[in-house]
């Protein structure tokens, strides 16, 4: 059987029916960025009338974070078998990620399990848990406010984790050797979902802590009061 030409490693990949994409690394990263502008801009300008200072900043990163894993992501599990033949503009995206990891391009075959599984996961448990915690800032809903974004963020440092690990860990590297994939869209595009989470989760322990112990602090005076009386 021959093996279809393209652009990926290990060279010897069968990619059955692919099509390369019609549109170059350059159009589709100013395609992606415009849709990231104008999700945050539209987001911005409904939370700011009720979410301020670095709690808007919070609900804007969980509202690009829901959209991209409740679309971007979902298209690629609904999709992923006949990925490498489709021509739109999403599943170009998705071909020009996988040359900085090929297991995307893999469609059921090789390690493609832990993609799916990664990606499935992420599209329906983390993804609500994003669109939970903005919903809990504009409605201020202190509590679930603190738990939906600890959940989500600890879910996105445990994929990224999990992510960099299988591929640093792997006998056959999935991304190409030029430095552009591997620090630009192996590293760069997954690093914020691991050091904004950090700082999320981060400030959601200390303020969980905080309000603990004023909890406990308000228990004992009670006690206190009530064996004067």
């Amino acid at each position: 059987m021959d093996v279809a030409t393209h652009p990926y490693v290990p060279e010897w990949l069968d990619l059955a029916g692919y099509v390369a994409p019609e549109h170059g690394a350059l159009e589709l990263c100013a395609i992606m960025g415009t849709a990231v502008v104008l999700v945050l801009w539209m987001a911005y300008t409904v939370l700011q009338r009720r979410v301020r200072g670095t709690e808007l900043a919070a609900a804007l990163w969980f509202v690009l974070c829901g959209t991209m894993h409740c679309t971007f992501e979902l298209y690629f599990v609904l999709h992923y078998r006949g990925l490498a033949a489709r021509r739109d503009v999403v599943a170009s995206m998705w071909k020009e990620y996988a040359k900085s990891d090929s297991r995307y391009m893999q469609g059921g075959t090789g390690n493609f399990a832990p993609v799916l599984a990664q990606e499935a996961s992420t599209v329906l448990v983390v993804g609500p848990l994003c669109w939970l915690a903005v919903y809990a800032m504009w409605t201020r809903r202190s509590a679930v406010r603190e738990l939906s974004q600890l959940a989500a963020s600890v879910m996105h440092i445990q994929s990224v984790l999990l992510y960099f690990g299988a591929e640093l860990l792997a006998r056959e590297p999935s991304c190409r050797p030029e430095p552009r994939y591997f620090y630009g869209y192996f590293v760069g595009a997954n690093l914020p979902w691991l050091v904004v989470p950090l700082v999320l989760a981060t400030s959601s322990v200390t303020r969980m802590r905080a309000q603990m112990a004023i909890a406990r602090a308000v228990d004992v005076n009670s006690k206190i009061d009530t064996y004067r009386e």
